[in-house]
């Protein structure tokens, strides 16, 4: 190689027995040897006897680790067959039984070398006879052997180290609290030696703090261990003829290996519980944690009982203050129906008084014409309409204004402006839309109608029948030429459809003067609303669920018919639905006759 890189060969290097380069070599000989380092030249003379190289025996005195060269030694090396060489203790063959494991390589080389210059055949001279009979090839062959399986490879020393013949695994019988770490403290550190992983934490003490023993089992509990039993295979695959039976003898010493490993495992593992279950370390970390777990939970129940008696305490306040609450609203409930039947008695007693006073006062009528019957019937229908409608202050107000009245026209004029002020009122409660149509009302009604007036306008009406051209416009010229006040179309318009409301209004010319029957019928009818809401009020919402109910039951059986119509009508029973449907049905229907007779008499007129 030298050769072919440099073209040359470089002179081969002598070191003679001379000079800093023998003397380094030997000192470091002597320096593994154990033997003195002193100048090479220098003698020391101690009791006659000089100490060199040589004096192995004398030598080895000054190592300690070195097991003694003697007559135990010599007898026990002499028993070995190398055939035989896996039985033999190689630590204790290389005089390292007091280190073992804990050899360093240095160390093996040391022993080694000892032995070697002690029984190697070559080598040394022999004094003795026991001597002459140890420096023989069998012998040396075990030394060999010793050092081969030890100080060649780490696997090959480990190997021999997991079958330490002097390697006790055996486990304690009986463990109690007084001897626990006494016992089970020495097996830890003689299996710690196996972990794969380094350092290994050891039993410790009762002194012990948590952190370290729970360490300690999580360690022991993952345990990980190098050691293997390759150095118990009952055969050499070297010895196999050829690779298939090298391969099959391989494959059962594996199998051998694994059941020896699985085994040491279980063992590991029952001291490690059997540590667990005694430790007295542990049952007191428990007897801890019950005493931590029992406060916290004890801390737990009393804020959970406290959390319940303050919702229970709260709930019960929000009970009574629901009760006082309930109680309040029942109150004011009660007050709200006391004063609503005061109400609807002082309405029931204004509306008696309204219509009692129309009566007395014979509606303000001066004779007894048609034209006062078709007057008295729309003033009675407005009352009934007013007595419906309005409010108590408002029929009050009314009542006080009617009282001092003498004339009909006045009367109408302070009852149209009782419904202009209900009309108002409803508008601004129905918001912007509603309060504009009130305003609108409220400026078309704000010129009352003089009962001339309304005799111009009837007259009008008639002589200007539907589909004459701008009607409307000719009716409003008539009634502006002939009455005190000009009026629009538009107030025409409105006052012809307030007076077509009325059922018992009409816009037929005035008749002549009718019969006596005549007025005693109207009469009649003018006097049955007033006597037949004497006992019972009718409301508006009440008169509407009667209309609604009369709509609905129209092909109900006639038996059950008023039964389902009063069930509909709320504060109302059998007999008041049927009073209040065929007064209503007489006033219709005398307002249908009165309308027919004056078409009539403006036929006759036409021809």
């Amino acid at each position: 190689m030298a050769l072919a890189h440099y073209g040359f060969l470089a002179p081969k290097r002598r070191i003679e027995p001379a000079g800093i380069s023998y003397e380094f070599s030997l000192i470091k000989d002597r320096l593994i040897l154990g033997l003195s380092t002193l100048p090479v030249l220098q003698i020391v003379f101690q009791n006659n006897r000089t100490t060199d190289g040589d004096d192995i025996d004398g030598a080895a005195e000054s190592v300690d680790w070195i097991d003694r060269d003697d007559s135990k030694f010599r007898k026990y090396i002499s028993r070995l067959d190398p055939n035989e060489w896996k039985k033999q203790d190689h630590y204790k063959v290389l005089g390292l039984s007091k280190l073992r494991y804990q050899a360093t390589a240095a160390q093996l080389k040391t022993a080694y070398r000892r032995k070697v210059l002690k029984y190697h055949p070559d080598k040394g001279k022999a004094t003795e006879t026991d001597d002459k009979l140890l420096r023989n090839e069998a012998v040396f062959a075990c030394i060999q052997k010793a050092y081969e399986q030890l100080g060649f490879s780490e696997e090959r020393r480990r190997a021999f180290d997991s079958v330490d013949p002097q390697f006790d695994d055996s486990m304690p019988d009986s463990v109690d609290t007084a001897n626990f770490f006494e016992l089970l403290g020495p097996v830890f550190e003689r299996n710690a030696r196996f972990s794969v992983n380094q350092p290994v934490p050891l039993l410790g003490d009762e002194h012990s703090d948590r952190l370290h023993v729970e360490h300690f089992y999580e360690f022991w509990f993952d345990w990980r261990s190098w050691r293997e039993f390759s150095y118990l295979d009952s055969e050499d695959k070297a010895k196999g003829e050829d690779r298939w039976e090298r391969r099959e003898i391989d494959k059962l010493n594996k199998a051998e290996r694994e059941k020896r490993r699985k085994r040491d495992l279980r063992r590991i593992s029952a001291l490690v519980e059997l540590a667990y279950a005694k430790d007295p370390r542990v049952a007191r970390f428990k007897e801890e944690d019950k005493r931590s777990k029992n406060a916290q939970k004890e801390r737990r129940r009393m804020e959970r009982e406290a959390r319940e008696r303050a919702e229970a305490d709260e709930r019960r306040r929000a009970e009574a203050e629901a009760a006082r609450e309930s109680e309040a609203r029942a109150e004011e409930q009660r007050r709200e129906a006391q004063v609503k039947q005061q109400r609807k008695k002082a309405m029931a007693a204004q509306r008696r008084q309204l219509r009692t006073m129309a009566s007395n006062a014979n509606y303000w009528m001066e004779n007894g014409t048609a034209l006062d019957n078709r007057r008295m019937a729309s003033i009675a229908e407005q009352i009934e309409r007013i007595c419906l409608s309005a409010e108590l202050d408002e029929l009050t107000a009314l009542c006080e204004g009617l009282a001092i009245v003498q004339t009909f026209d006045d009367a109408q004029k302070l009852m149209a402006e009782c419904a202009i002020k209900k009309d108002s009122a409803d508008g601004k409660a129905g918001g912007e839309g509603s309060s504009t149509n009130a305003q609108n009302k409220a400026s078309i009604a704000s010129k009352i109608w003089s009962m001339n007036e309304l005799q111009l306008l009837i007259k009008a009406v008639n002589l200007f029948p539907p589909g004459t051209n701008e009607r409307w416009k000719q009716v409003a010229e008539y009634v502006s030429s002939h009455g005190d006040q000009q009026r629009t179309e538009r107030e025409v318009i409105s006052q012809v459809k307030l007076l077509k409301s009325n059922p018992s209004s009409n816009l037929a010319p005035p008749p002549t003067v009718v019969t006596k029957n005549a007025e005693t019928n109207v009469s009649t009818t003018l006097t049955a609303p007033s006597a037949a809401s004497d006992d019972q009020e009718w409301s508006a919402e009440q008169q509407k669920q009667l209309e609604r109910a009369l709509k609905t039951t129209i092909s109900v059986d006639a038996k059950d018919r008023w039964d389902q119509i009063a069930a509909m009508v709320d504060g109302k029973d059998k007999k008041e639905c049927i009073r209040r449907y065929k007064m209503v049905a007489q006033m219709v229907k005398k307002a249908k006759m009165d309308g027919g007779a004056g078409g009539g008499q403006q036929q006759q007129q036409q021809k």
